[in-house]
């Protein structure tokens, strides 16, 4: 079936109208009859494949994937990765002495099956865990890329190389530089959450890396790599459900003003103050002993009991059943009284 390609589908009327066609006619080979002025048709736009557009260009959009992370999650990440990729390029050129050169080239998400399958040169995978954020990302660099770094390192002058996995004295030397690389990563995802990137055992193949189910969204960040005159790409893949909480505390934060911050901050300071000056009950006590139930009931006048606390240990200071600080006992006039000789007040935070 030819559709007039003069015809633009932009209300539900529409394309109810052509379905109904369609289920009259599945083997119709003619022309689908539509009205030679259509609403969905704008003045001066382009027409590309049969569809009026304006000029901006075209993709493709899976209804049965529909996007997960919002434009503005989008841009906190773009932001962060350009940092990382500014402070990569400083550290690859001052380690390597030669002028490296990083981007980013793209951000978008792929399900884990569409990870997977993708046909990729031979590279090295680095998986990646961002403590305390669950999950895990990759860091993926093309095997040529990572002999070229060796290369530099060594002094040597980079130059082509041949694909093939890194030997027993190469690794350690990929896994010092990837772990300089993270320090950067830990600074430019400071934009919107903080975490300890930890290196994990490197890979040549992403399968054997689990990153979750198949039907888990990634976020996968692609930047262009120039070392010296090689250009390389370098992939860092990072599941949806570990940084979208912190997307979107992030987004929540930037929504409010200079103003509400600062009003928010001074409640805080008040209430923090005032809690400071709120009285607490405390108690000074020796260690706990255990008594039978029948001494407990033949306690007289006189009677001695056996604490079990040694005579050199300090007293415990409590309150609200915690140990916040030891005293020793001694007396201020005619009252008993303790002196601290230890206090443990990071245990107290207010």
């Amino acid at each position: 079936m030819n559709i007039d390609p003069e015809w633009t589908i932009t209300r539900s009327e529409d394309m109810t109208g052509l379905l109904a066609q369609v289920a009259r006619h599945p083997a119709d080979r003619g022309t689908v009859q539509t009205p030679s002025s259509s609403p969905g048709r704008r003045a001066g736009g382009a027409k590309t494949g049969g569809l009026v557009t304006d000029g901006r260009p075209l993709a493709s959009y899976d209804f049965l994937r529909p996007a997960k992370l919002p434009r503005e999650h989008l841009r906190t990440l773009q932001l962060a990765y350009e940092t990382f990729s500014h402070r990569l390029a400083i550290l690859l050129t001052s380690q390597l002495r030669v002028v490296c050169r990083v981007g980013v080239a793209a951000v978008d998400q792929i399900s884990t099956d569409e990870f997977l399958a993708r046909e990729v040169e031979p590279v090295v995978v680095a998986p990646l865990r961002f403590d305390p954020l669950p999950g895990v990302a990759v860091l993926e660099l093309p095997q040529v890329t990572a002999l070229t770094l060796i290369d530099h390192l060594l002094g040597g002058p980079g130059g082509k190389q041949h694909v093939r996995p890194l030997t027993d004295l190469e690794t350690p030397l990929i896994r010092d530089l990837l772990t300089d690389v993270l320090t950067e990563l830990k600074i430019g995802l400071a934009e919107f959450v903080r975490v300890d990137p930890i290196l994990g055992a490197l890979e040549y193949n992403p399968q054997l890396v689990q990153v979750g189910g198949p039907a888990d969204v990634m976020v996968t960040a692609g930047f262009d790599l120039h070392v010296g005159e090689a250009e390389s790409t370098l992939t860092l893949t990072v599941p949806l459900q570990s940084v979208l909480p912190s997307l979107q505390r992030h987004s929540e934060s930037a929504e409010t003003t200079a103003g509400e911050r600062a009003a928010q901050q001074a409640a805080r300071d008040l209430l923090t103050q005032g809690l400071r000056e709120v009285p607490v009950e405390i108690a000074v006590r020796f260690a706990p002993a255990k008594l039978r139930s029948n001494d407990l009931f033949d306690l007289r006048p006189g009677d001695l009991l056996s604490l079990g606390h040694p005579v050199d240990r300090p007293l415990d200071i409590t309150t609200a059943g915690r140990v916040f600080g030891h005293a020793v006992a001694t007396k201020q006039g005619a009252r008993l009284a303790c002196q601290v000789v230890a206090a443990n007040t990071e245990d107290i935070q207010l």
